[in-house]
């Protein structure tokens, strides 16, 4: 009995692991495809309506598709902290499943939001979505097979740890 209890405990240890690993993939793709949609709705108000910066930041908070970071960034910012501040902070400490590379190419975004004219700010944001474009596709093709690969390899694996315990 005991030992039937643990080795399922071992069995869902490594399957849970695999599906950890498949998880945090996914994640990655969610939030590059919400930081996509979120670059094209700043070009979007850039080029139509030329708001000021916290309320374009907030006219896409109020969108249900957004990176999980830009709230923390608008609130940083309602409370007083400068733009560059907030953005970095907001990244640095609320961006699930982003990588390095990631973060790099969004916090560059940071320092040429609200830096220059309104044209100089579409064609940054243009630079910088082509950049998300090739990460997002990465990403997506990482998910495809390490994502699916990862799961199936702690299933595998636990089912060979109960056998081999048996």
């Amino acid at each position: 009995m005991l030992k039937t209890l643990a080795l399922s405990l071992l069995f869902l240890a490594c399957g849970g692991t695999g599906a950890m690993l498949s998880r945090a993939m996914q994640l990655r793709v969610r939030e590059l495809e919400r930081a996509l949609q979120m670059l094209a709705s700043l070009r979007a108000q850039l080029q139509y309506s030329r708001p000021p910066l916290p309320q374009m930041l907030g006219a896409v908070c109020e969108q249900s598709q957004h990176p999980a970071f830009l709230p923390h960034c608008l609130a940083s910012m309602r409370e007083g902290t400068a733009f560059p501040g907030a953005w970095r902070d907001a990244i640095e400490s609320h961006c699930p499943g982003l990588r390095a590379q990631d973060r790099g190419h969004l916090l560059a975004l940071g320092e040429l939001l609200g830096a220059s004219d309104a044209e100089g700010q579409r064609e940054a944001l243009l630079v910088q979505e082509s950049l998300l474009e090739t990460l997002l596709v990465q990403a997506r093709a990482q998910r495809d097979t390490r994502g699916r690969a990862a799961f199936t390899l702690g299933i595998l694996a636990g089912l060979t740890v109960m056998i081999l315990l048996m």
